[in-house]
């Protein structure tokens, strides 16, 4: 198990969060590393394969800047949640479980995802651990740790063009997490990792449905917001994906500004996602046909899924990428004139979103980012 420190510096006045907020005292039990894997991507010169892992500990280029407004200029409290604080002055308050290898293809094929976990390590006062590499058992001593578990792709080998087999789960460990989400649990659901040819095995949805099911959510087994497909001019500019809401050529589907999830969000990438069904789920994202986001209240907890892994891409935070010429980005007579990913994406509010809703149990939170509209 990898843990990543979250040195968030949130309010305890306001309600508001931003990253998978976790119990306060978490020391992950079970095996995890930090890898990640995905679908073969398209970036600006095709799709592609590669492969990245990370444990969190590169430098995060974005601008995000935290601040905290505890007593005397030190971490908020919280009502139940202990703040700790080492020699170095990070803190910590809750704690996230993220389980199942992350995703690798990204722009250029060949993408990490350490921008996101840097987000998290550097500017939250949240500790994550990672279970990626061998299937923790959930058990009810297990979960009692975090606030907020990330399913993410539950598979053996989680390679490209190699999920393995999925993770199985006993009914039990379903029941135990049926449990801890109706007790006040955040649960957040991602999906689309790999596989977009014909005929191909799609298993990054087996284990996620199965921990589902008590929620009346499910990921269906198709490759939707495919660029091939749907058709975009100019997806290079962005490293690949489509753009999921807004007006940018080629985008698909719409964000519903009146819900916890899409609100103040005008779009984010997606390259072959998989849809969403459920009859008692609030939709956040559709096309009319399709879901590619809800999110539904299960007893005191909360439960979001969205179809695509993309929003875990440092390319998609950072609007760089080894096979994205930065030239294009400044040059007005370019059609990728300003229109990277970064400037064109709402990654980190779709986080904030996600988070704050999921983790709405604990309140020692809230984020100051002049990118984030609380």
């Amino acid at each position: 198990m990898t843990r990543l420190r979250f040195v968030t510096r949130f309010c305890a006045a306001l309600a508001a969060f931003w990253l998978p907020v976790i119990a306060c005292s978490a020391s992950g039990d079970g095996n995890g590393n930090t890898t990640r894997n995905g679908e073969g991507g398209q970036s600006a010169t095709g799709a592609g394969a590669g492969s990245s892992s990370s444990s969190g500990g590169d430098d995060f280029g974005g601008d995000i800047g935290l601040t905290s407004s505890g007593p005397g200029g030190g971490p908020p409290a919280d009502a139940g949640h202990q703040t700790t604080c080492d020699d170095e002055g990070n803190c910590t308050c809750i704690n996230i479980a993220s389980i199942g290898h992350e995703g690798v293809w990204g722009p250029c094929s060949s993408d990490s995802t350490t921008a996101l976990q840097n987000w998290l390590n550097t500017q939250s006062t949240a500790q994550v651990d990672n279970y990626n590499r061998e299937k923790p058992t959930l058990t009810p001593e297990f979960l009692a740790k975090y606030d907020v578990i990330l399913l993410q792709w539950m598979v053996t080998k989680g390679a490209q063009n190699d999920d393995g087999q999925p993770w199985q789960f006993t009914p039990d460990e379903v029941k135990a997490l049926e449990d801890w989400v109706n007790g006040g649990g955040g649960l957040i659901a991602l999906s689309g990792y790999q596989c977009n040819g014909q005929g191909c095995m799609i298993h990054d949805v087996t284990a996620t449905n199965q921990l589902l099911s008590f929620a009346d959510i499910q990921f269906n087994a198709d490759g939707v917001l495919d660029p091939a497909r749907t058709g975009c001019p100019n997806c290079n500019c962005w490293g690949g994906p489509v753009p999921l809401g807004g007006s940018l050529p080629g985008s698909v589907g719409t964000w519903n500004q009146d819900t916890p999830i899409g609100k103040d969000i005008r779009s984010v990438g997606a390259y072959i996602a998989r849809s969403i069904k459920s009859t008692t789920a609030t939709v956040d994202c559709t096309d009319g046909t399709n879901n590619f986001a809800v999110h539904k209240e299960v007893g005191k907890g909360h439960v979001v899924a969205y179809g695509d892994e993309w929003v875990t891409y440092s390319g998609q935070w950072l609007g760089t990428a080894a096979c994205l010429n930065p030239q294009m980005y400044m040059d007005p007579n370019s059609p990728c004139y300003e229109r990277s990913a970064s400037q064109v994406f709402q990654i980190s509010q779709f986080w904030y979103n996600a988070i704050k809703y999921a983790a709405s149990s604990v309140e020692c939170f809230t984020i100051e980012d002049p990118a984030i509209i609380n």
